[in-house]
């Protein structure tokens, strides 16, 4: 007996280790990698609220979401160099963390093979591997979550209620794990489920009101962001279809595969009465159905909490395949194809590839901003100032990874909209040393009617970086205008 246990437990360890080095591996790519607007705008929005500085434009975002994610981050020296890195490798550790929930409660569901398989398609899915170094807090949120639900599994309601509620301080996407632990207790047949529901939802409300009731500022824009065309929510308006369309790069062809047959599998199991196996099921449903019927806003990053459903739901369908791998020609070639695809699919895995086919327009803008910050570092003196226009390719007027990656000089952003006469005069009164055009590649976005009255105004010709256009205006006057 204890030399079985002691196996066991060598077992266990060993498939950790393994999917540990796995994990690891394939991420390390990832790191140091350029920030797109939410994160840029999170480490200025953090930096804001660190120095008090209320009239920052960035301020107010370190009230948008709940707070558990930058509390760590507090801690990170966020005034110094390569503070993104740091944030980078936080949420490597978070999103490391969910692994191992992921791999538990897989152990718990149907033991350790298909634990590891659980394990393994979480750590090689290309979703997984993009969104494990992003600088948001939707992996602790998901990991969290998960952890709820293992808490369920075992009966522990208040562990359960208390995992729920740190994982609504740290992001609203937790909502789904909440609708996701509701529906177990009752698919599970868990006696008295109004009972244990109505204990859960009050620690909730106790240990979570102060933050959304006080301070948060997505409690009040919720709706306008995900039901409506507000600023922000037109920008990410897809058809319903936009989810499921995303799995194919989201999973890659291997895992898809493996999950399709997988859910089919479950399926099968819980009519014969295995309820437990609703659980993955249940989390999928609870995730994808509302950001695919529901929501009219659909960012790309809203999908991270289904990510270990979906990765037990490919462990499903090894484990069924595995099952049926020595009667059947078929399902032998089908998983050693999957496997295969999976593998090469992490391998060749690009972080840049993933953002430009999930991202569509933010990864370019995201580029752009860091180019155009790059060339002005290299080319302006700490002394010298700086005029720009709003961002033709951003809805809000300051671009966060333009500033994020821009060594700190003056500056004075101006409305695209302005008039040449005007922009120069301004250039001329303020001595501005350089003036920026931050145009659009799209005229019907945005784009700047400025940009062809500066060109036949100013006699020198600007660099173009990018989408932009940079002109050196050091000592404008007259004599610089084209008559």
């Amino acid at each position: 007996m204890k030399a079985a246990i002691l196996k066991n437990k060598i077992v266990v360890l060993g498939s950790i280790g393994i999917l540990s080095l796995i994990f690891v591996l394939v991420r390390v790519r990832t790191l140091n990698h350029l920030l797109v607007w939410d994160e840029a705008w999170s480490i200025l929005s953090l930096r804001a609220f660190l120095l008090n500085a209320v009239r920052d434009p960035f301020y107010w975002g370190n009230f948008f979401h709940p707070p558990l994610y930058m509390t760590f981050g507090k801690f990170l020296e966020p005034f110094k160099e390569n503070f993104d890195g740091r944030l980078q490798l936080l949420s490597l550790f978070f999103s490391y963390g969910t692994l191992i929930v992921t791999y538990l409660l897989s152990a718990r569901l149907g033991g350790i093979r298909f634990a590891f398989f659980g394990g393994l398609f979480f750590a090689l899915m290309p979703e997984c591997i993009a969104y494990s170094t992003w600088i948001k807090s939707d992996m602790l949120a998901s990991g969290l979550g998960y952890l709820a639900v293992f808490f369920i599994l075992k009966r522990k309601f208040f562990w359960c209620a208390t995992a729920l509620s740190l994982s609504l301080l740290a992001k609203e996407n937790a909502l789904f794990f909440v609708a996701a632990v509701t529906f177990l207790i009752f698919f599970l047949k868990i006696g008295k489920p109004v009972k244990k529901l109505f204990m859960i939802y009050a620690i909730i409300l106790l240990l979570t009101s102060w933050w959304y009731v006080g301070f948060s500022e997505m409690t009040r824009n919720f709706i306008n962001f995900f039901f409506s065309k507000a600023v922000y929510g037109e920008l990410w308006m897809q058809s319903p279809s936009y989810y499921l369309n995303k799995l194919s790069p989201d999973l890659g062809v291997g895992i898809l595969s493996l999950a399709v047959i997988g859910i089919s599998y479950f399926t099968s199991l819980i009519r014969k009465g295995q309820r437990r196996w609703v659980v993955p099921v249940i989390v999928f449903l609870c995730v994808y159905i509302p950001i695919s019927l529901i929501f009219t806003t659909k960012t790309p990053w809203l999908s991270i909490s289904a990510i270990p459903a979906l990765a037990m739901l490919a462990g499903g369908g090894a484990l069924y395949l595995l099952k049926n791998f020595k009667k059947s020609p078929v399902a032998k070639i089908v998983l050693l194809l999957s496997i295969l695809f999976t593998l090469i699919t992490a391998v060749s895995f690009s972080y840049s590839g993933y953002q430009m086919r999930t991202y569509l327009f933010g990864w370019p803008g995201a580029e752009a901003s860091r180019e155009l910050a790059t060339y002005l570092n290299k080319h302006m003196r700490d002394d010298e100032n700086l005029m720009i226009t709003t961002f033709a390719y951003w809805k809000m007027p300051v671009c966060p990874v333009f500033l994020y990656y821009w060594k700190s000089h003056p500056v004075q952003i101006i409305d695209g909209k302005k008039k040449a006469g005007w922009v120069i005069d301004e250039i001329v009164k303020n001595k501005i040393s350089w003036f920026v055009i931050a145009d659009s590649p799209d005229m019907a976005f945005n784009f700047h009617e400025l940009t062809d009255e500066m060109h036949k105004m100013l006699a020198a010709r600007p660099e173009k970086v990018y989408w932009s256009y940079v002109w050196d205006v050091r000592g404008l006057s007259g004599k610089n205008l084209k008559d």
